[in-house]
């Protein structure tokens, strides 16, 4: 799905991107933005008043529910996500976000003819600001010669620091590597480099910067084939203004253990209520269709 850039700020920089559309179709697109941005508000506070317990998750067919019997969940302001069950914590992270109602996983070929203008206003500059600022970012989306490969990678932290290097831990395991970009606009190249890390190693174009509260996208692309999209759950943005019309998704990331860790998406919402929330994720890759659902 293609997000839309709600506002982009960077410290004392304040970048704005604007579409071209007739007056009449920006009032009704700002008429979308506030209703999405009350649902935002009435999920958050929903969600908030927990505590929950998962009474459904079903992983590509699989119901794995019970890896989850015991533990309550809490959904905190702060946007740390804590499952406990009086004797064990597990940690993650939470966050609302708006969709725009367009496929940003579909809309992009090679072979279309058409021209990405995702990135008209980017800069090598706002990149490396983006990627120095945040630590511990994390694979939210790798597909390499249409096999999707983000699973692979639950768990791996990725540090961009602003001499160039590029240090990614797993647990124990540590790997070294390189990060530069050159150009400007839609044509910003990125060049990783990654010691062991085949997957990544490549010179990658920039498709996309977005910002949210609570989340933060850098989107890369390959002849519009190959992606790879690092997230990160720190704040850079104003989610107080912009243009957006579309969904809401509800973020849920743990990087571990592993059964916690197949709880990380971004779910669509099927339905909530002040006791129960119902979550859905279909598959970009397969198809498979996975479900959750809270309940107090």
């Amino acid at each position: 799905m293609k997000k839309s850039i709600l506002s982009f700020g960077i410290f004392l920089a304040v970048i704005s991107f604007t579409a071209c559309t007739t007056d009449s179709e920006n009032n009704e697109e700002n008429l979308d933005l506030v209703q999405l941005q009350a649902d935002v508000e009435e999920i958050t506070t929903t969600a908030t008043s927990g505590p929950w317990t998962i009474t459904k998750f079903v992983d590509s067919g699989k119901n794995e529910t019970s890896d989850f019997a015991g533990y309550g969940f809490s959904f905190n302001a702060d946007g740390s996500l804590v499952a406990d069950n009086g004797s064990t914590t597990v940690t993650g992270s939470w966050s609302i976000t708006i969709d725009d109602d367009t496929s940003d996983d579909d809309s992009d070929s090679s072979n279309d003819g058409s021209q990405d203008h995702d990135c008209d206003s980017c800069t090598i500059e706002q990149l490396g600001d983006v990627l120095t600022a945040c630590s511990d970012w994390f694979v939210e989306k790798l597909e390499r010669n249409t096999n999707n490969l983000e699973d692979n990678y639950t768990g791996y932290f990725f540090n961009f620091m602003a001499d160039g290097s590029l240090m990614v831990s797993s647990g124990m395991d540590s790997f070294s590597g390189t990060w530069s970009a050159s150009g400007s606009g839609n044509n910003i190249q990125v060049v990783l480099t990654v010691t062991d890390l085949a997957d990544f190693e490549d010179t990658w174009t920039l498709h996309e910067i977005e910002l949210y509260q609570g989340e933060s996208n850098v989107d890369l692309r390959i002849n519009g084939e190959d992606r790879l999209r690092f997230r990160n759950n720190c704040t850079l943005g104003d989610f107080g203004s912009g243009n957006s019309s579309g969904e809401i998704d509800f973020n849920i990331f743990f990087a571990s253990p592993e059964d916690y860790a197949e709880l990380t998406d971004d779910w669509n919402i099927i339905s909530y209520s002040a006791n129960k929330i119902e979550l859905i994720d279909v598959s970009g890759g397969d198809g498979e269709t996975d479900l959750l659902t809270f309940e107090k």
